[in-house]
């Protein structure tokens, strides 16, 4: 019953209400009681007080001076007011017309003032016992152990009907009961209404979360009618749905991309392979089929080579073997591994780096990233070119710079560079062997590394490609 948030807030609520409201009504019930107690006593003893004077007693004899204006309530048989003079010892000396045949209860023994409610007739009263000593009526309080113990002195007792006031503290209750329960039901339904409004944007939310499928991700959470508190949920799911499209996107076009780059190659295998087995040919045919076949062959093994290294790298569980790598000493290598194919090219190579700069990286994928990106300046870059590679310390990173004279990229594709299979020049890149995936594995290493690559490029003027590294670790200069 309790599992929804809801059920949990207006239960909250109404059981802190029912104990703020139950605490508040004893109290006022209570305070109420009290101050209607205290107003006939208050008057109970005051009439006492008053009697006392109108009695004297000498010699035994007890002397009474009650007037008919003082008596006048005492006297129907109606009267809910009530009086009985008593001795200590309980006798009986003078009582009201009011009590009829009735007498109000007396314990003998007792000398000092108290009240007490009692049922007189069937009806709740209020008594008042009122004693006085013999020495207070004669000023002489040296006696007072020896009258109390001989049994003089008087008790006054005076009594009213407090029916109508015990109604009024019972209707009181009735009425207070009631409001309670009255402010419970309205608080339990305006804490409803309040509690589904407020949680109205969330089940939109859900709601809205549901209806994103793989075919329909483009839908997100209307930021502007949802609470300032819930806004901050909104358009994180907003980013995070951002991303998982983007994340779709891209795969789609992967398999799209990859499944073309796949199919010429094995167009190329199939085609030619049912060529040289269509008739008899000669050694030469034969040679040359095969040729074109090794060729698509290795072709594929290239595309599926750098496709399993993209894989691997954008897999969550891939962990790069982090360790300290000079950076000089990465370009270097990768410089010797491709110094056959500029000399080839007659492209000269210069490397300048002033000091030597300490990084915390992957030593194999280090080692790709500058082996593809020297690899491009060297296929894209016209005969007898030259490429400048330059490694300094800028603030907290390390930045290598590639400069080459090559052909250059125009404008509107240095945007799309980092794309998978993206190639600038179709033809000329298949020409060089490329299959449009070396950028985009150098991208997603640098970025595995917590840096980035800038490209900027002139058509005809060349390339410079800019890496910037920044580790786990400060960068430190050896």
């Amino acid at each position: 019953m309790l599992s929804s948030i809801k059920a949990r807030v207006i239960a909250f609520y109404m059981v802190v209400l029912f104990l703020t409201l139950s605490a508040l009504g004893v109290f006022l019930y209570f305070s109420l009681h009290k101050i209607v107690y205290n107003s006939i006593d208050s008057g109970l003893l005051s009439r006492a007080k008053a009697l006392a004077t109108l009695v004297t007693e000498n010699d035994n004899e007890t002397e009474f001076k009650f007037s008919d204006d003082v008596m006048w309530e005492y006297n129907s048989p109606k009267s809910k007011s009530f009086f009985q003079i008593r001795r200590f010892d309980g006798t009986t000396l003078e009582k009201s017309a009011s009590l009829r045949d009735s007498e109000l209860p007396f314990q003998a023994g007792k000398d000092q003032t108290s009240f007490k409610t009692i049922f007189l007739n069937g009806e709740p009263t209020r008594l008042i016992n009122f004693y006085v000593p013999e020495d207070n009526r004669h000023g002489n309080k040296e006696k007072t152990s020896a009258v109390k113990n001989k049994g003089h002195g008087l008790v006054i007792q005076c009594a009213e009907d407090i029916e109508d006031r015990i109604d009024l503290i019972q209707s009181y209750s009735i009425v207070l009961s009631l409001s309670i329960v009255f402010i419970m039901i309205i608080s339990a339904s305006g804490s409803f209404l309040i509690a589904k409004k407020a949680l109205t944007p969330i089940k939109e939310i859900s709601e809205t979360i549901d209806r994103i499928s793989e075919s329909n991700l483009s839908e997100r959470v209307t930021e502007k009618s949802i609470p300032s508190e819930l806004k901050g949920l909104a358009a994180s799911f907003n980013r995070t749905f951002d991303s998982l499209e983007n994340a779709f996107n891209r795969q789609k076009q992967f398999a799209a991309d990859a499944s073309h780059e796949l199919r010429t190659p094995l167009s190329v295998i199939i085609s030619q392979g049912e060529i040289a087995l269509r008739k008899e040919r000669n050694a030469g045919d034969y040679k040359d089929a095969l040729t074109a076949i090794v060729e698509a062959a290795r072709m594929m093994s290239e595309i599926v080579q750098k496709l399993l290294t993209i894989a691997r790298l954008g897999t969550d569980k891939f962990e790069l073997k982090m360790e300290d790598i000079n950076i000089g000493d990465i370009v270097h290598e990768s410089v010797k591994l491709l110094r056959p194919l500029a000399e080839q090219r007659d492209i000269a190579i210069n490397i300048s780096a002033a000091e030597t700069f300490t990084f915390h990286g992957d030593h194999a994928a280090l080692l790709e990233l500058f082996t593809n990106l020297i690899d491009n300046a060297i296929k894209y870059n016209i005969p007898q070119g030259k490429i400048d590679i330059s490694i300094r310390k800028e603030r907290d990173f390390i930045e290598t710079e590639i400069r080459d004279t090559g052909i250059g990229i125009s404008e509107g594709d240095l945007d799309r560079v980092f794309d998978r299979f993206y190639r600038v020049d179709k033809a000329r890149s298949k020409e060089n062997g490329g299959v449009g995936l070396g950028l985009s594995i150098c991208n997603e290493i640098v970025m595995l590394h917590g840096g980035r690559i800038e490209i900027k490029s002139k058509v005809g003027e060349g390339t410079n490609i800019t890496v910037y590294l920044k580790g786990n670790k400060d960068v430190t200069q050896a």
